[in-house]
């Protein structure tokens, strides 16, 4: 009878040390992917937290020129770039008004103002939204 006890209690430990393990790399692996998942996110709040742009003025002569200063300490691509002109999103040409001395020019570093040349206007009230990667955007109220 000692040895079947013996046997039992044996084959249950093992048991339970396979459990407890299995356990374990499960909880280890789920931690690892819930903070993967947390580092991924704290990234893209910070990258949001550091873009912003301003709009400086709005001349809306032949076609509705708009300065926007990169206001933020992130590098926007023009590509990330939506206007809207009294709520329509409208089609824009993107210049830098005075390009950095960096290398790539095709970027809009900060503290560069960029030019979006977009369609005429009719006299009266206007607003112009400006939009850039995340969700970053301002607005600008001007008459014509």
């Amino acid at each position: 009878m000692g040895f079947s006890v013996t046997a039992t209690h044996l084959i249950l430990f093992i048991a339970a040390i396979t459990i407890a393990t299995s356990i374990v790399g499960i909880v280890s692996e789920t931690a690892d992917m819930l903070k993967l998942g947390m580092q991924k996110k704290s990234l893209s709040a910070m990258e949001t937290i550091e873009t912003d742009i301003k709009i400086l003025h709005v001349d809306p002569s032949s076609h509705t020129l708009i300065y926007v200063l990169n206001s933020g300490s992130t590098i926007i691509d023009p590509n990330s770039i939506a206007v809207f002109l009294d709520d329509v999103w409208v089609d824009f040409t993107f210049g830098i008004v005075d390009r950095s001395t960096n290398i790539d020019n095709s970027l809009w570093d900060p503290e560069e103002v960029a030019l979006l040349n977009t369609t005429a206007v009719s006299s009266g009230k206007h607003k112009v939204k400006v939009v850039v990667q995340k969700g970053i955007s301002d607005e600008y109220l001007f008459n014509k």
